[in-house]
């Protein structure tokens, strides 16, 4: 999409018409817009947004009583005022869809009768004037195309920029920019519709066994991919909590030390002593938790268990003999012989029958009363060999070292609160101990969640197995063409495609986004490499030693660059051609990085940039690096007395401020 021109009549400061021609050369790619704070430069993005998509643009479905009065609130004051009933927003755009460019010409006006304002809206396509049908068409393909969201993504404002690093939200904010560049968020879309239409249209009376287990399978692969999500999230914040808490204990030790403390050999020994003991025991109690949870219930019932799995063994005899029964007929039976000797006695299939069965008949009479599928024998097998074994000797064998353990471990304590009680900083040791003692505790929750995590990803790959698995059972089943069962299907290819399409997109991303970087950075090959991880979106930097650079270490001004960089390579990567539009973007970089930003990454952001910026943003140096690459240049120009701004034909002029000081 590019914006060719805009005029605005009566909206916001701009009293009249005031047009702005945005139409880059073939050279030159940037319009340039330079105003003081306060002169129209918010105003001027939201004409944009307003024109194009009306209530929609505000989050609106219809023309709310809300949204007039929005509209309201940006018509010209003295235009209202003065009874003038003329306010006019008109948009030229060009799109290019299927190979083929068209242009638009849209007018978004509106007029106050009876008080009341009204909102009227024409659209031309290549000088032709749509129809309502025709309009209402293409309103549905511009919010495909280009949806309010998208263009919001396409504005680098410097203030958001800025809260975005301050408050570490570059994960949040890259999730949310790559599932709207990369369309992901119409399939995550279509996924919802087809689920809320499956748990409408279900009815657990009527529906296969095998439908019904495909779609709790599919819920149940969802509900694991959000608790994944979380526990993510999480771990990450624990790992922050541990950082924090590690280099406190480092400032106490070093204080400790740097102000005479003495930490004795004996100390040092005990603590490691205990520390290995510690850790020990901690393992030894999740051996100890997880044979109480998972296996003592079944040795307490082993011989009912031993009898479950009896009875499930003589049940699956049964069941082979009642198939091989129905299967085997006499004259199945009969053709076989003659297939192989040629003649046979009349009888002769059917003694072959009683034979077969005969060996296949359970010893004894059994009454079903299980019916287990065969992933429910093995499990019940597995357990039997699990208790069969050496595990509650070898759990008891655990608990008696734990005994022995804790008593080292108390008597090492002891040894070292004598040691301590001498000890003039012994506050600090304290502290520096409950520290360390909480990190420990840390450490155990963080192992508890990735252990949770890597037991949820299993899952979630037990689940697919089992989907893939039921799928390809039913695919010569009439059931199949149920608009049910397609519905799960498109579900399950919606999810794997979403996740092959977003890895293929990041390391796309990742490789662009790292060029960019070695252009604007000051620091030349600083970051040898950029890796963004497709789940949680975190992203980690690596220098030439393929070591990992910790974000904090950067400056606020690259962090801003770092994030200006994803997000260009975001859109580079998807192929969308958008205007990119910087509203005091440059206001935290310093000079060098200024002059590379404007130098390298404005001329490569795509057909079309627009720039906002103040004087002392873009200054007369700044102004000369860019000025090979402006093909538009204006100042808005504020006048306090009249509250209106007129459009001036070019940018601040630098030599006259000069001269007038």
């Amino acid at each position: 999409m590019i914006i060719n021109e805009i005029q605005l009549t009566n909206i916001g400061a701009y009293r009249g018409s005031n047009t702005f021609d945005f139409r880059p050369d073939d050279k030159r790619n940037v319009i340039l817009i330079g105003g003081e704070n306060g002169a129209g430069k918010t105003t001027l993005l939201n004409a944009i947004k307003l024109g194009l998509f009306g209530s929609y643009g505000y989050g609106f479905k219809t023309e709310s009583a809300e949204y007039y009065k929005r509209v309201q609130s940006i018509l010209n004051h003295n235009a209202k005022r003065l009874g003038e009933n003329h306010f006019r927003i008109k948009l030229e755009f060009s799109l290019v869809d299927d190979f083929e460019k068209t242009d638009y010409v849209l007018y978004r006006y509106w007029k106050f009768t009876n008080q009341s304002l009204k909102e009227s809206f024409e659209l031309l396509a290549n000088g032709k004037h749509l129809s309502e049908y025709d309009k209402d068409l293409f309103q549905s393909k511009l919010k495909e195309v280009m949806p309010p969201q998208l263009l919001d993504l396409c504005l680098f404002d410097g203030e958001e920029i800025s809260r975005i690093v301050n408050k570490d939200l570059l994960s949040d904010y890259l999730k949310n920019l790559s599932r709207v560049v990369f369309n992901l968020d119409l399939f995550e879309k279509l996924e919802d519709d087809l689920e809320n239409y499956s748990s409408q249209s279900l009815d657990f009376e009527k529906m296969e066994s095998l439908e019904k287990e495909l779609y709790q399978l599919n819920q149940r692969e969802k509900e694991l991919r959000t608790k994944i999500v979380a526990a993510i999230a999480r771990e990450k914040n624990l790992n922050l909590q541990r950082e924090t808490l590690q280099d406190d204990y480092q400032r106490l030790k070093y204080d400790f030390e740097n102000y005479g403390g003495l930490v004795k050999s004996e100390r040092d020994e005990i603590i490691k002593q205990m520390n290995n003991i510690e850790s020990e025991r901690k393992h030894n109690m999740e051996k100890i938790r997880d044979f109480v949870s998972n296996l003592l219930p079944f040795y307490l019932s082993k011989g009912l268990l031993s009898q479950t799995r009896e009875q499930i063994q003589n049940e699956e005899s049964l069941q082979l003999f009642k198939q091989l029964n129905t299967k085997l007929t006499s004259d199945k039976m009969s053709q076989i012989l003659q297939s192989i000797s040629g003649s046979y006695e009349a009888n002769a299939g059917q003694v072959l029958k009683e034979q077969v069965l005969h060996l296949m008949k359970p010893e004894k009479e059994i009454n079903q009363i299980h019916g287990a599928s065969f992933s429910e024998s093995s499990l019940i097998e597995n357990v039997f060999l699990m208790i069969s074994g050496d595990s509650k000797d070898h759990c008891l064998s655990i608990i008696e070292e734990n005994r022995t353990k804790l008593a080292l471990h108390q008597e090492l304590r002891g040894k070292l609160s004598v040691n301590d009680s001498t000890n003039e900083f012994s506050s600090m040791l304290q502290q520096m101990e409950i520290i360390r003692q909480t990190i420990v505790k840390l450490d155990q929750e963080i192992n508890d969640h990735v252990t949770q995590l890597d037991e949820w990803k299993i899952d979630v790959e037990v689940v697919i197995a089992a989907i893939n698995k039921i799928q390809h059972s039913l695919k010569d089943n009439v059931k199949t063409k149920s608009s049910f069962l397609e519905s799960q299907k498109i579900i399950t290819l919606s999810r794997r495609f979403r996740e092959i399409q977003l890895k293929k997109k990041l390391q796309q991303v990742q490789i662009e986004a790292t060029i960019m970087l070695k252009k604007i950075f000051r620091k030349h090959n600083y970051v040898s490499a950029l890796f963004i991880d497709h789940e949680t979106y975190d992203v980690k930097l690596f220098d030439t030693h393929k070591e990992l650079i910790e974000k904090s270490t950067l400056s606020a001004g690259e962090k801003e660059i770092l994030l200006i960089s994803i997000i260009w390579a975001i859109f580079k990567c998807s192929g969308r051609k958008v205007p990119f539009i910087f509203d005091t973007l440059l206001g935290r970089l310093d000079k060098t990085h200024k002059a590379a930003v404007l130098s390298e990454f404005i001329p490569n952001c795509g057909r079309q940039a627009i720039i906002l910026s103040t004087d002392s943003e873009i200054d007369q140096h700044n102004y000369t690096i860019l000025e090979n690459n402006v093909a538009k240049e204006y100042m808005l120009d504020f006048n306090v007395e009249k509250q209106e701004t007129r459009i001036l034909n070019r940018y601040f002029p630098f030599k006259q401020m000069e001269l007038g000081i």
